[in-house]
């Protein structure tokens, strides 16, 4: 079957499935399952439970993208932003590594008015942070982390959730605080503490990473490891959202704030 014979089949039958009947069907078969799956022994049941929900979950996500025409709606939400911008002061050089689509990269260059350089492997991502966040001191770069070495050095190195994306983490550290000279490492991580269905799906054997693309995510004890192991440590850490925002900084350097 071709695509545009999946999309014709759709186009007929999405005007049946968005329906107010449909939905109250919908909802009132999951609710049947539910309550007959619920009888089975209690691990199989959750495994079922949770695989459906990681369904919606996974759609729930990708809409939250297109309710704020592309921007996820959580940097809005959570305003998760206001951490970094606290922390990067006026005419600062700031190396945003793993920038994404560039959200973050913009309110540092904007609110907090640096100087800002963001880099990404995506070339999609790119190309939307350039159209989208176009402004003075801010530039966007197409570079592969694993291979890019920084050009000059910088006040601030940011890394909001890229660590848990990567492979060997601590070389990757070392090697930008070598190149970078940072006085202030910003981090950005999901933690594993989030939830207490984390340990249970690692116990069902199931997926329990909040991101399937993810390499780890973080306990308090586990982040502090790779810090050190790069040279830098944790100087300020705030836990919420489910996620942990770090000031690092290099051991043995004086504590250089935003001024």
């Amino acid at each position: 079957m071709t695509r545009a014979t999946v999309r014709r089949a759709l186009a007929v039958l999405d005007p049946i499935f968005q329906s107010g009947a449909a939905t109250r069907l919908v909802e009132a078969a999951v609710r049947q399952w539910a309550s007959s799956v619920s009888r089975l022994q209690p691990d199989e049941a959750l495994r079922r439970l949770l695989r459906l929900a990681d369904q919606l979950y996974g759609r729930i996500d990708v809409l939250a993208v297109d309710l704020d025409g592309g921007i996820h709606a959580k940097h809005r939400l959570t305003r998760y932003h206001d951490f970094f911008v606290d922390h990067v002061g006026a005419g600062e050089t700031v190396l945003d590594v793993g920038c994404g689509k560039g959200e973050l990269a913009h309110d540092l260059a904007v609110r907090a008015r640096a100087r800002v350089t963001g880099i990404d492997v995506n070339p999609r991502s790119v190309e939307f942070a350039r159209a989208r966040f176009a402004a003075p001191d801010l530039e966007f770069v197409q570079a592969d982390v694993y291979a890019w070495d920084p050009p000059h050095t910088f006040d601030v190195v940011v890394m909001s959730n890229v660590l848990e994306h990567l492979r060997d983490r601590a070389a990757i550290l070392r090697r930008l605080v070598a190149g970078a000279a940072p006085g202030r490492v910003l981090i950005r991580v999901p933690s594993a503490e989030r939830d207490w269905t984390v340990p249970l799906r690692e116990e069902l054997g199931l997926p329990h990473f909040s991101d399937p693309t993810h390499e780890t995510e973080y306990t308090v004890g586990q982040l502090e490891h790779e810090l050190s192991l790069a040279g830098l440590r944790i100087h300020e850490l705030v836990q919420r959202w489910g996620e942990l925002w770090a000031v690092a900084v290099p051991e043995g350097a004086a504590i250089v704030s935003a001024s």
